[in-house]
């Protein structure tokens, strides 16, 4: 007889569920033929330079990888990368995270240096994303200055970790500390914010004309949108979970709920499409070579 895990079926049921409400509410209040027409008035033209630019989103974040893991192959980086990047966003609850952690085993990278590399990433991932928030909701609010201080005072966020690593004793984490000196803390922040700069940027120019959004209102968007997937509940490749965010945000600064439930959705289509694409065209091209 097969033993059915109890708690990953809860987290399946959750997904579904999520899911399942919002496709409902989206039918309901929008319609998905609408969503048909605004997909079927793309230009192929914007979408292969979103595509490019997405893709250049994956080259900065594999280069960053490299700042804080021995491995130093950007060919490794990059495939790692991808990978991680598609199971985190097809699986839910993060259980896409545990991948990176394999791909790293298989590399012979120690458990330690691959934890701690993954929570200092993910720590700047995190800060560069509130800064990015930050400086589009104030700069949406006229307030130029309290944006731009916002963003630059993000990444000393990461003090009061740096300070709790010093306090573990483990000689492998100690060792690894020591590497993380002020400048490559700063080059792994600066890679953060470019990454977000791309994948935003391919974001944002890939929305249909029909969708008016002003930059701030969409980057705002945006980061609302990837701020979702720190939360415990996802729904089946967060849909639902992440239009939340998007679409939430943009309700907030009195955008009509169909520009944003159907630029949330979009946005999130485009995302699953492009993720699979590299995810697939990585695997054939390592297959290959």
């Amino acid at each position: 007889m097969v033993k059915i895990d109890k708690k990953k079926a809860f987290q399946l049921f959750v997904s579904l569920v999520v899911t399942g409400i919002f496709l409902y509410l989206f039918e309901t209040y929008v319609g998905f033929e609408k969503f048909i027409l605004l997909f079927q008035s793309l230009s192929l033209i914007h979408l292969i330079i979103g595509f490019v630019l997405y893709t250049f989103s994956y080259i900065v974040r594999s280069i960053r990888w490299s700042l804080t893991l021995d491995i130093k192959e950007f060919g490794k980086l990059f495939k790692i990368t991808v990978f991680n990047t598609f199971f985190n966003i097809i699986l839910p609850f993060r259980v896409g995270e545990l991948s990176f952690f394999y791909m790293l085993k298989r590399e012979g990278i120690s458990l330690t240096q691959t934890t701690v590399s993954f929570i200092t990433t993910r720590a700047f991932d995190g800060l560069s994303l509130l800064g990015f928030f930050g400086l589009f909701y104030f700069l949406y609010k006229g307030n130029i200055l309290l944006g731009f201080l916002v963003f630059f005072l993000s990444p000393f966020l990461f003090v009061p970790f740096s300070f709790l690593i010093k306090k573990i004793k483990h000689q492998e984490i100690v060792d690894y500390h020591s590497k993380l000196k002020v400048k490559n803390l700063l080059n792994i922040y600066i890679l953060s914010v470019l990454t977000l700069l791309f994948k935003f940027s391919a974001f944002y120019f890939v929305l249909p004309l029909q969708i008016e959004l002003s930059i701030s209102q969409a980057f705002l968007a945006f980061s609302a949108g990837d701020l979702t997937t720190v939360l415990p509940i996802h729904g089946i490749a967060g849909i639902g979970t992440y239009e939340s965010g998007f679409a939430g945000s943009l309700l907030v600064l009195g955008v009509s709920r169909d520009t944003a439930l159907l630029s949330a959705l979009y946005t999130h289509t485009f995302i699953l499409f492009s993720s699979s694409i590299l995810a697939f065209l990585t695997y054939i091209f390592t297959k290959r070579f």
